[in-house]
């Protein structure tokens, strides 16, 4: 993806992006937490009874994994000369394993400075049923382009 400008981002511009949050992705995320699968006591991540049981459809993805994609989606776009400067996350309802989820952000607002200037994005997932599991803010400093 190019490097974009400040000076080409407009206020309704559209980010997207695509994850299928897939079991093995987890497997491998909670194997390389502290304590590894056996923190799952609840068997929320890695068991789809015991998710059941405490009222999942299927097991779920952990909160910090759905989070951390969900940045990747404004750190590609921002480039290699951006800097997240924030992100603020609200989770509203868990993320299940296997759920196809479209990643969005739209531009809500500019702010200008002398090197570039400030974007701030509103960020969240949908699932196929039209929830939203994440969603919040991030705000983005972006370079301005040479000579401008």
């Amino acid at each position: 993806m190019s490097q974009p400008y400040f000076d080409d981002i407009d206020v309704g511009d559209e980010i997207e992006g695509a994850w299928t949050a897939q079991r093995a992705q987890v497997l491998e995320y909670i194997a390389l937490e502290p304590g590894g699968p056996a923190d799952d006591t609840q068997g929320r991540f890695t068991d789809p009874v015991r998710a059941k049981k405490l009222g999942f459809e299927r097991p779920i993805v952990p909160g910090a994994l759905s989070m951390s994609v969900l940045t990747r989606l404004v750190t590609d776009w921002m480039g290699p000369a951006g800097n997240l400067e924030s992100i603020d996350i609200n989770f509203r309802r868990p993320v299940l394993q296997e759920d196809a989820l479209r990643s969005l952000g739209l531009v809500i607002d500019t702010e200008p400075a002398e090197d570039g200037g400030r974007v701030r994005i509103d960020v969240y997932f949908e699932n196929d049923r039209g929830e939203r599991p994440l969603q919040g803010v991030a705000v983005v400093r972006l370079p301005a382009r040479a000579g401008s």
